[in-house]
C-alpha cells in the first residue's frame, strides 16, 4: 500500500460531524517509525485537534523526542468528498517545527499523483 492509500483509509477514522472536512496525517520519524493521526471535532471547536498533531502526540506518547519527527504526509476531504489540499495550521505548523528541529518535509496529497 503506498502513502496515500494509507491516508486514504485512514480518512474513514477522522471524526468531523460539524464541517465534513476530514483529514488524516502519518508522521514518518528519521528511524522510520509511522503514527498516524485524523481530525477529531467537538461542538467547542477550540477543542478540536488537527490531525497532523494527533499523529505526532502519538509519537511523543510513544518516546518520539524532538529531532525525531522527519515527514509529516496530509490527505484531505471536504464534505463533498472531494480530495483538496489541505496545509498545516499555525499550531501543527509550531508542533512540526518543534519536534522536527525545523528540518521535516511536508507533504501534502491532493491525489495519488498530485503531491506537494
Amino acid at each position: 500500500m503506498n502513502r496515500f492509500d494509507e491516508l486514504d483509509a485512514l480518512l474513514k477514522n477522522a471524526y468531523a460531524p460539524y464541517s465534513g472536512f476530514r483529514v488524516a496525517s502519518v508522521m514518518v520519524t528519521k528511524e522510520g517509525s509511522l503514527f498516524q493521526g485524523v481530525n477529531v471535532e467537538s461542538v467547542a471547536y477550540p477543542t478540536t485537534m488537527c490531525a497532523e498533531r494527533n499523529a505526532i502526540f502519538h509519537a511523543v506518547s510513544e518516546g518520539a523526542k524532538p529531532g525525531d519527527v522527519a515527514e509529516v504526509h496530509i490527505l484531505a476531504k471536504n464534505s463533498e468528498g472531494k480530495y483538496i489540499e489541505a496545509f498545516p495550521c499555525g499550531a501543527c505548523r509550531q508542533i512540526i517545527a518543534e519536534l522536527s528541529l525545523n528540518e521535516a518535509k511536508i507533504y501534502v496529497y491532493r491525489s495519488n499523483d498530485d503531491v506537494s
